[in-house]
């Protein structure tokens, strides 16, 4: 098991510039897992630098699912918006397994700047994301304009399982917008 001091040592090495020493702290801290997920967080919130934080977006992207809820607590929390953009890349990275989650952020959140986060890891995310973003918008609600409102921003598949969640296919013509412009 990895202790403390080895993490704040790679936290060091993150912070120490070098390109290297980073990429092997980068390793290290996402072999550590969960374990680096809370002095990780801390580090990104306490840092101004952009390239340290992609640095550490990057070291919680390789932990991958144990990252996701501790990830999802603080971009509902913290108010600062280059700390939500990194968190945001760190969720769309670690994939399909922060689909779900941040779908609930979707439905839960009456922040706009936090389901705007959301909805940008969930279009990265891409494929993996359709799926349970067409549940949603079959569901209805709050969550299900969110979910197709993001689906919507993914384009062709998924405006796609937009179409289909609503029981719609191509052969009803196309979309307000969606064909060529004047």
């Amino acid at each position: 098991m990895v202790g403390p001091d080895e993490i704040q040592a790679w936290l060091g090495q993150l912070h120490s510039g070098k390109t290297e020493e980073r990429r092997e702290a980068v390793r290290r801290l996402g072999d550590a897992g969960e374990p680096a997920v809370g002095p990780l967080l801390d580090a990104l919130a306490s840092t101004g630098d952009s390239d340290e934080r992609w640095y550490l977006a990057l070291a919680l992207s390789r932990i991958g699912s144990p990252a996701v809820r501790p990830l999802i607590a603080v971009l509902r929390e913290k108010r600062d918006p280059q700390v939500r953009r990194y968190v945001a890349a760190a969720l769309s990275a670690i994939g399909e397994d922060a689909v779900e989650a941040l779908i609930r952020l979707l439905g839960e959140t009456e922040e706009p700047d936090v389901r705007g986060f959301a909805a940008l890891a969930l279009g990265r995310i891409g494929e993996p994301a359709i799926g349970p973003l067409s549940r949603a918008v079959e569901a209805g609600g709050p969550l299900g304009l969110a979910a197709g409102q993001v689906l919507w921003r993914m384009e062709d598949q998924g405006l796609q399982a937009l179409l289909g969640a609503y029981g719609l296919d191509e052969s009803c013509g196309p979309l307000p917008g969606s064909g060529p412009q004047p």
